[in-house]
């Protein structure tokens, strides 16, 4: 008798999912993780531009120069109170130009002048020049005081010159360029007005005030 063949039920298949389907709750998570990449990278941006912006209002906002006498010194004096007031005198001045700037600044050719009662009586030029980065430019001025040069009648040197004194003051202005990252050029000029006292007998400068 032939044996009965004896089946056995196939085991289910197993369900596969379709690669161009994607599970929801990995779907939230991806979108959650983008959302949060897009919102990091804006804040990024954000604080990078806020950076950025200080640092052109403070640091790269170009200031103009500290111009400063330093010292004044008497190389010759001679005066007379008769039969006329005149003082002939030779100053030695020294000079300061301070940069302030993240930048060189390259200052024009210019003077100084010595002023007596608002009239001039002494000037030199000084060549152009460069200040490095924040540093300090100094430099030597020499002028030629020479009252004959005021006009007539227009000094009360009389009355100075019998109180042993002749007071002065000196003007300067310098006009340059300041350059940032070697690509913006700022043009920034400063007065410079400073008072003293030449002491006819010690021949020596009191009270410079700048």
């Amino acid at each position: 008798m032939a044996e009965e063949s004896q089946s056995w039920p196939l085991a289910p298949n197993r369900i596969h999912h379709r690669s161009d389907e994607e599970n929801p709750a990995f779907k939230a998570i991806r979108k959650e993780r983008s959302n949060k990449c897009f919102i990091y990278v804006f804040a990024t941006i954000v604080a990078l531009g806020l950076v950025l912006l200080v640092f052109s209002l403070i640091v790269l906002r170009p200031k103009s120069p500290d111009v400063k006498i330093r010292s004044v010194t008497v190389k010759s004096l001679h005066y007379a109170t008769s039969p006329w007031p005149s003082v002939n005198a030779t100053l030695v001045a020294e000079l300061s130009i301070k940069n302030p700037n993240f930048g060189p600044y390259s200052f024009d050719a210019s003077s100084a002048r010595i002023l007596y009662g608002g009239q001039k009586i002494g000037e030199r030029r000084f060549t152009k020049g460069r200040t490095a980065t924040k540093g300090t430019s100094r430099f030597s001025v020499t002028m030629d005081v020479r009252s004959s040069r005021l006009p007539e009648g227009a000094n009360n040197m009389t009355s100075d010159l019998n109180n042993g004194v002749f007071k002065i003051s000196s003007y300067a202005r310098i006009s340059g360029k300041v350059q940032l990252i070697k690509i913006i050029n700022n043009r920034k000029t400063r007065e410079m007005k400073c008072s003293m006292t030449l002491v006819l007998k010690t021949k020596r400068i009191k009270d410079l005030r700048c």
